[in-house]
């Protein structure tokens, strides 16, 4: 089964600790790598939840995390917004999401993947679950020291 991961998970991810299930495909959301991206890139003097972790990074491995984010390797997957807006403007109907937990249902529905949160998000979880998948909300490999 696929897994999508959020951008907690995919910055952990990207530090170099092992996704949630270790032999299935990885795939995040565009707005979850976006996020991540402006965290990671303007949050250097910052310690928020996703720049924190790569701020307390020694120099030369917060540089090869920030090298993988800016050219996301080829193993972990994105889906474009021409996949999924149709499925997003049909999932909007029955579930009152904003656009981060629109596009992660859609994704979630179109890859029949697994999903994993690093931190708990109610409406998500339960349109997730409305929609036959599994969430898990989990701390497994976010580990901010590596």
């Amino acid at each position: 089964m696929t897994q999508l991961v959020d951008d907690q998970i995919l910055g952990s991810l990207l530090r170099g600790n092992e996704p949630p299930n270790l032999d299935e495909p990885v795939f995040t959301t565009g707005c979850w790598y976006v996020r991540l991206c402006q965290a990671a890139m303007n949050g250097a003097d910052r310690a928020g939840v996703l720049s924190g972790p790569f701020a307390k990074q020694p120099p030369m491995i917060r540089r090869q995390a920030l090298s993988k984010l800016l050219d996301l390797p080829e193993d972990i997957g994105l889906l474009s917004m021409r996949t999924l807006g149709p499925l997003i403007g049909d999932l909007k109907r029955r579930h009152s999401l904003n656009l981060l937990g629109a596009e992660a249902l859609a994704a979630a529905v179109h890859l029949h993947a697994d999903v994993f949160l690093a931190a708990e998000s109610p409406r998500l979880e339960e349109a997730l679950r409305a929609e036959n998948l599994r969430v898990e909300v989990t701390n497994a490999g976010l580990s901010f020291d590596t």
